[in-house]
């Protein structure tokens, strides 16, 4: 099972559903089906078949979504994608499917990846079959691109250094970065390219967390955020903060872009 952290700032149906795309492409004969809540409707591809049901349509016929998931698995499919697991019975049914060998695609609103484990316990789910099926959880914001046209370098202060070295937390060493003369990051400016504002598009920045078997104890013993996170990173996952200051330190966006997203 896979999950991915929404957020109101970056909305993950976009991403699941490239995921999904990239699913059809690798393997045309899979069959996924999947659950929705703001599109209705069947869709064929290939020998492929989607499954769209609005949450009207669930409501309208008396199906509750775990309901709804269950007929879905009686066709077998290779593949579930799951529009959000907001209650027990949706998320145990998921679970279920992901251990009998389906591969689960969901979504949950937390603010990121450590946050879902807790989140999805609270909800009264097996922590053992949890742990089992998890293979990890993606959390994502959306941050402006700085225009390339009329983004401005600049040298910054120690004292900005120092902050955005603190805001990383551990780690920031082994970027290989130290404060010089040369030490450059980009800020705004604004031209008629961009409109004035001095971001054109924008772009993700990700925190991504990969079951592995301290991980599985921790979810074993329902621990806190705190310990799952900090056995995560231990493990090589970079927290969304430290993704985004590492674009920024790239000249893709703004530190201050970057903090302002991330304090949401």
């Amino acid at each position: 099972m896979i999950d991915l952290s929404e957020h109101k700032k970056a909305p993950s149906t976009a991403s699941i559903e490239t995921l999904l795309d990239e699913l059809f492409i690798e393997e045309r004969d899979q069959a996924v089906e999947k659950q929705e809540e703001d599109t209705e409707g069947v869709i064929t591809e290939s020998n492929s078949t989607i499954v769209r049901l609005a949450n009207k349509i669930i409501e309208d016929v008396y199906l509750k979504k775990a309901s709804a998931m269950r007929a879905f698995l009686r066709a077998d499919p290779d593949v579930v994608m799951i529009g959000e697991m907001r209650d027990l019975e949706t998320a145990s049914t998921a679970i279920d499917a992901s251990l009998t060998g389906h591969l689960v695609l969901s979504t949950l609103h937390t603010n990121n990846a450590p946050e879902t484990v807790t989140r999805l316990l609270k909800l009264g789910i097996d922590q053992f079959n949890f742990a089992d099926s998890l293979l990890g959880i993606l959390a994502q914001r959306l941050v402006r691109k700085l225009c390339e046209k009329c983004k401005e370098p600049y040298h910054p202060l120690p004292k900005e250094f120092d902050r955005l070295k603190r805001d990383y937390g551990e780690g920031f060493e082994e970027l290989g970065i130290t404060y010089d003369n040369n030490f450059t990051l980009y800020r705004p400016k604004g031209c008629d390219a961009c409109r004035k504002t001095g971001y054109k598009g924008r772009m993700g920045i990700f925190e991504l967390l990969v079951s592995s078997e301290r991980i599985k104890d921790l979810i074993y013993t329902k621990a806190k955020v705190e310990e799952i996170r900090k056995v995560a990173m231990t493990e090589g996952m970079k927290s969304l903060i430290q993704d985004g200051i590492e674009k920024a330190i790239n000249g893709l966006t703004c530190v201050k872009e970057v903090i302002s997203v991330c304090s949401k």
